[in-house]
């Protein structure tokens, strides 16, 4: 009976956010929202520089649609100039944006996967090129003495405790390769923590990761490699706020950033 009524909520809740202003969504009811596929990229991570992908990019994407964007399925869907100022939106997060003749993101990234794959091709270039974030991506350690893991497991749960959902981690992998997680949730547990993971190499999934005192990187469930994460982004927050504030108002602000930690990676 929990179970189904559990089940039953979570249904109400997805339905009743992609009805709803963007104003009423809390960061706990984006975990909710996110959890349903309906809420996400449909397409995986793809292109980018030497066809290497655009992981960085895509996880930020999904992460500003899920704050920034509402839906009117009964309007048509976006003209060219409607479409174009939408992406940009989301890539600046400078904007809340409606999407009309659509109800969730994943038809919408659908039927525009093309267009929303050259908006991540472009931005990455941008940041890659003129904010030298591809320094970053090779620069970090691929694994750590056990201490120091766990010393950074600490200060990236204290992360997850003080910034909204999600948060966003790259994935440094040994030699000159990175990736990038959003982490929905993370829990702690007898010596240890556990994380559920938004993955753009699998963008309908939500993979998991177990970390344990002395291990000295992590492993995704069924992963091919480990990784030590580098928490990033958090300046696209106080852009998204901005945006926010400007549709919501200062009495109805909905995410909190009071206690916003500056990430390790930052333009």
């Amino acid at each position: 009976m929990n179970k189904l009524f559990t089940l039953g909520f979570l249904l109400v809740l997805s339905q009743n956010l992609k009805a709803s202003d963007i104003c009423s969504r809390s960061s706990q009811d984006l975990r909710v929202f996110l959890d349903q596929n309906s809420s996400r990229i449909s397409f995986k991570n793809d292109g980018g520089l030497f066809n290497q992908g655009v992981c960085w990019w895509h996880n930020r994407m999904q992460r500003s649609s899920a704050y920034l964007v509402s839906y009117e399925p009964s309007l048509p869907p976006p003209s060219r100039p409607e479409l174009l100022k939408i992406l940009l939106s989301l890539r600046n997060m400078d904007s809340a944006v409606v999407i009309p003749g659509y109800e969730d993101f994943l038809t919408f990234s659908q039927d525009y996967k093309k267009e929303i794959q050259e908006i991540l091709d472009g931005w990455q270039k941008l940041d890659g090129f003129f904010n030298f974030q591809w320094i970053r991506g090779i620069s970090g350690q691929s694994e750590l003495p056990s201490e120091q893991m766990l010393a950074r497991m600490r200060d990236v749960y204290t992360y997850y405790k003080y910034t909204p959902a999600p948060l966003w981690i790259m994935a440094q992998i040994k030699g000159l390769t990175s990736h990038s997680f959003l982490i929905l949730r993370m829990h702690e547990i007898a010596n240890g923590y556990e994380m559920e993971l938004i993955d753009s190499n699998h963008p309908q999934e939500t993979v998991k990761l177990t970390y344990h005192e002395g291990d000295t990187a992590l492993r995704v469930e069924g992963g091919k490699y480990t990784f030590v994460p580098y928490v990033g982004f958090q300046n696209d927050y106080k852009k998204i706020g901005e945006a926010l504030k400007r549709r919501c108002g200062e009495k109805t602000f909905p995410i909190d950033l009071s206690d916003l930690k500056e990430g390790q990676i930052e333009l």
